[in-house]
Order: structure tokens, then sequence, then C-alpha cells
């Protein structure tokens, strides 16, 4: 089980078959700047769509060799990101990566039913993984960036993807707390409502591959003391691998404490496709980008 971003870089250094990530709109400097060191470090190849002699630019003044890259020449933003999923979809990339493009045109071309990469029923999700050195492992945050105001049925489909990456980084039942203000069930508060029921279908079989409790405050999540000064028994508290938050706005403001307040090191993947999505702010520090390229191609 994989316990920090290091391990993660070092299993996929050892692996000589490595992944192509297609970038749509490629023509910005943090984006490539962030592939160089990818490519460096020896984690992927690139497919850089965009405008070419923009991207030959950048990759000069990053000291690159544009000869050494696989370019691909499409100005217009829309196009660029439908030739990336193009790409995915002929299985000529492993991952897809937002470039200098809104998200919402990197979005639609992703969920285009013509190229198939978002199954019918499936639901795209966002998680944060952190690490966490206090307990010198990792904790996985989802959704702070994608779902806004997940119903219950969309936070099944969130936790059972952020399951699938958690047995990904090598931990088979993973602890899952549902998260909320307070450990007590209150009609005033539907998402301890939503967290009560998913702990009770995880214990009933209905969500599998993990443990789920809840509803949790963060503190009794993450601490033993915590927990046990608020007399909570349970293997999840104390114990939290995934954090499922109840809202995109706790989530968003969780993550970006994590590095702006703790100074952690972060990383993100969008999953849920058949393909994992790279889409990192253009706040995030250079790490951090490097660190959802790592996440996305494990």
């Amino acid at each position: 089980m994989y316990c920090n971003f290091s391990e993660m870089m070092n299993a996929i250094q050892t692996n000589t078959s490595k992944k192509v990530v297609a970038v749509a709109a490629a023509h910005d400097h943090e984006v490539l700047e962030c592939a160089a060191e990818a490519k460096k470090e020896q984690l992927a190849d690139f497919i850089l769509i965009g405008k070419t002699e923009k991207i030959k630019e950048i990759l000069t003044s990053l000291g690159e060799n544009p000869d050494s890259w696989n370019m691909i020449e499409e100005p217009n933003d829309s196009n660029a990101a439908i030739k990336a999923v193009e790409l995915a979809s002929e299985k000529k990339a492993d991952a897809l990566m937002k470039g200098l493009l809104h998200t919402s045109v990197f979005l639609r071309a992703l969920f285009n039913k013509e190229y198939g990469l978002v199954p019918p029923k499936a639901l795209v999700s966002q998680v944060t993984v952190t690490e966490y050195p206090a307990q010198n492992r990792l904790v996985l945050i989802t959704d702070c960036a994608v779902n806004v105001e997940p119903t219950y049925a969309e936070k099944v489909q969130i936790l059972n993807n952020a399951v699938s990456l958690a047995h990904r980084l090598g931990n088979d039942c993973p602890n899952a707390a549902c998260i909320t203000a307070v450990e007590v069930v209150n009609e005033k508060m539907p998402e301890t409502i939503d967290a009560a029921m998913l702990s009770k279908a995880n214990e009933r079989g209905q969500i599998k591959g993990c443990l789920v409790d809840g509803p949790l405050a963060l503190d009794n999540a993450l601490s033993v003391e915590a927990a046990v000064a608020k007399s909570i028994n349970s293997r999840v508290a104390g114990h939290a691998d995934i954090l499922l938050m109840p809202n995109l706005c706790t989530g968003n403001a969780l993550d970006k404490s994590l590095r702006y307040f703790a100074g952690l090191k972060t990383g993100s993947a969008v999953i849920g496709a058949n393909v994992p999505i790279i889409m990192t702010s253009r706040s995030d520090s250079a790490q951090n980008k490097l660190h959802a390229i790592v996440l996305s191609v494990l």
C-alpha cells in the first residue's frame, strides 16, 4: 500500500511501458512545465494538442527540445478537446489532461456519446489525495471540484469512485467516513441522514469494498482521541482513509486548506470515465500538478 507520492513515482518509474497523456490546448506555460517535469522523471509521455508554434516557444523557454515532443496542430479549443478524446477512444492515449481551455469545453468533449468514454450510468467525480504525515498514510477526500450538491444516489457513486482509487493505491478495504458537522442524525441537517443511509447500505452489503460510517465530524473521523472523547465506538472513527464530503463547497474549502494552511502534499484525480482525467487548478503548485499526473498514470 502506498503511503506517499514518492512511493507512487518510484513504482511508475520502474515500469518500462510508459503511459501516454493527451493534453488538450497544450499551449500553456504551467501545463507544459508540469509535463516537462513528468517526462524528465520518466512518469509519462505526452501528445500535445494545440497551437504548435506557441507550444514550441514555451518548450524552448523551459530548456526542452521541441523536436522530442509529439504535437498535433489544432488552434481551436473545442476541436483540441475532441481530438484528445478521440485519441483516448482509439487507445492511442491512456489519460486526458486539460490545458488552456474552459472546463465546460473540455467536459463537453469528454461526455460526447460518439466516443463512449463515459459509460451511460457513470458519474464522473473528483478525488483529492493528500499525504497525512502524522499517521504516515494517504487520505482521500471527495468530491472537491465536480459535483456541487450530490444526492444520496450520487454520493453512492462518488464513494464507489473513491473506493476504486483506494484499491489501486493498495488499500483493499478503505475506511470511509461520511463527513458532517455533527456525529448524530439531525433531521434539520439532510447530510446527516444521507450519511446514516450510506452507513446502513454498507452494513447491508449494498456498498462493497470498504467500511462506511457516518455521520462523523472531521475531528473524530481522523483522530482516535477525538472519537474516544465523544464516546464513538467505530472501526472507521480515527482511522478514515476516505472522507466523503457533504457537498462541493465543504470539500473545496478543505482541499484548499490542506495546501494553504497545512502545507500538505496533494494531488487530484477525476475518475468515473473509461480513462483518468487530469484537471488541475491554475493556482496549484507545480508539485501538486505533478502529483495529479502520477495519480492518473498509476
